[in-house]
Parts: C-alpha cells; sequence; structure tokens
C-alpha cells in the first residue's frame, strides 16, 4: 500500500488493468504522485517505471527507495503540525530547503496533513494524518518499480523520448472535461503539479505505436469523445462492465488485448495435439 494513499484519489480500475496487461510486462505510468496505482501492478507481477516532470514528487520516491528510515526520522520530528500558518507557509516554500531527505519527510507530511492530498495545495486537515502510514515507507516493491524524472514541461514528450523498453502505457487522466483554454491550461503552477489536457491525450491515442490505456472517472461524455477507441467500463468493484449504470471509472484504450489462451485438443494422425487460441476483449458495448 502506498505511503501516501488517499481513499478520495484511488482508482478502482486497477484490478481491471491486471486483466489487460499480462503479467511479467513492462509497464510505464505517467503523472505519478501517490503511487497506488504503480504499487498495485509492481506488487501483482509486472514492472512499472513512473513518469513524473514534477522533481519534488521524484525525490520523494527516490528518497523512499534508497532510505526509508532517513525520511521516517524526519517524519517523525515533525508530525506533530498544529498551527495551519506554518503549515500554510511549508506548502509554500517546500522547494527551498535544501536537504532531499528533509523536504521528502516534509512533502510526506503537507500530503497527508492536506484536504486534497498534496503538498502545494488543500485546506490545513490536522484529523486526516494517520502515524500508521509511516510504515508503509519499509514496504516497497523497488525489486519491481522505479520512478524516473522527465525534464519536460510537458509530460507527453517523455512518451517519444523514452529509451528503456516499454510493453504497456497507462496514464490516470481523472475527471474529464473540454479544454477550453488550450495552452494556458497545460502550463504547470505549482511544483507538484502535472496539468492534463485531454485533447492531447486523444491525440496520442492516434498517433502513438505504443500500448496506451487512459484511466478516467466515467461521465457518458466520454463515450463520445472517445468512440473511435475501446472503452471498458469498471463498476465499484473495479471488475469490467458492459452497464453504464455501474460504471464508476473508465480505461480508454488504443489496443486489442490478448487476455488469455483457450487451450483445446484435436485428433490428427491418432495422436492428440494441443492448441492454443487467444480470446481477445473487445469493443465495450455501449
Amino acid at each position: 500500500k502506498s505511503p501516501l494513499s488517499l481513499p478520495s484519489r484511488r482508482y478502482k480500475s486497477t484490478t481491471a488493468l491486471r486483466s489487460l496487461i499480462p503479467t511479467e510486462s513492462i509497464v510505464h505510468c505517467y503523472i505519478t504522485y501517490d503511487g497506488e496505482l504503480e504499487i498495485d501492478l509492481a506488487s501483482s507481477g509486472r514492472y512499472v517505471v513512473g513518469h513524473t516532470n514534477c522533481y519534488s514528487i521524484y525525490e520523494f520516491w527516490t528518497c523512499i527507495f534508497h532510505n526509508p528510515e532517513q525520511v521516517s526520522k524526519v517524519i517523525n520530528h515533525f508530525d506533530n503540525i498544529e498551527d495551519r500558518n506554518i503549515f500554510y507557509i511549508l506548502q509554500d516554500t517546500l522547494p527551498n530547503y535544501s536537504d532531499p531527505f528533509l523536504r521528502s519527510g516534509i512533502f510526506f507530511l503537507l500530503c497527508k496533513f492536506s484536504a486534497a492530498g498534496r503538498a502545494s495545495s488543500g485546506a490545513f486537515t490536522p484529523e486526516s494524518y494517520e502515524p500508521t502510514f509511516v510504515n508503509n515507507l519499509f514496504h516497497m516493491p523497488t525489486h519491481s518499480m522505479k520512478v524516473v524524472y522527465d525534464e519536460c514541461d510537458n509530460y507527453l514528450d517523455a512518451i517519444s523520448t523514452n529509451k528503456l523498453r516499454c510493453d504497456y502505457i497507462v496514464i490516470p487522466a481523472g475527471h474529464f472535461q473540454y479544454d477550453i483554454l488550450n495552452n494556458s491550461d497545460t502550463e504547470k503552477s505549482q511544483y507538484d503539479e502535472t496539468p492534463i489536457s485531454h485533447q492531447e491525450l486523444k491525440n496520442i491515442l492516434s498517433s502513438s505505436t505504443e500500448k496506451i490505456a487512459l484511466l478516467y472517472h466515467f461521465t457518458p461524455v466520454l463515450l463520445k469523445y472517445y468512440k473511435d477507441y475501446k472503452i471498458h467500463l469498471v463498476d465499484k468493484w473495479g471488475q469490467i462492465t458492459k452497464r453504464q449504470d455501474l460504471a464508476q471509472e473508465a480505461i480508454i484504450a488504443n489496443f486489442l488485448h490478448i487476455t488469455r489462451m483457450f487451450s483445446f485438443c484435436i485428433r490428427s494422425d491418432f495422436r492428440l495435439v494441443s492448441v492454443e487460441l487467444p480470446v481477445c476483449v473487445g469493443l465495450v458495448e455501449r
């Protein structure tokens, strides 16, 4: 479980994703933040590369992967934040501190004390902090997951420049809304923020040769906006469904995936021969 886990930000689609992405696949997840999605895939037989163009997020994951004890010491030292003014000052000044482990520990606390679950924003909610989350720092799937820093303003640019092996790409796109402001809505305004342009996501689905899956909170508008792509509706239990009334999330994909092999035997020259045929996931009925 992610140390930054928040129920309000957790995707139910991880179960459905595991049915679409085979084990032993190398999965690149973009817009990494709380790591919930990445840890779920990395703990279930996939190798995951998380991508972020926010250095503070990359630094946090790098520090807890390499020395969780040091980050834990910082957290335990500063976890008695009681003054909301100090909290808001820390939100604004976090990048100014000189030590990476100090920054990472405070990053964790800001996320846990924030109503939005983000270090740079959200109202001060001390009741949301649970010290037990610190224990999760020591149980990361470091053998099957890593986080890399993409030095680019638009996180999608890192897809075309990636040199690492990649079998699948997963992008959590969140809540859908039409891009009214065009270029201005894709400019970063906070040190831990990655703006999302849904038009750019749609464009990259059609232009990229990579196998890409987008995760959305469901709205019927998605069915029209992505009508040319495979849409897997996901219910509250994380299972793929054909019923819109049960859908809470949606996976938009540009690939038709073989989910299992169907085996049977035929008689040839008086011998039994095993034959395997692929069974594919098709377009969800809408």
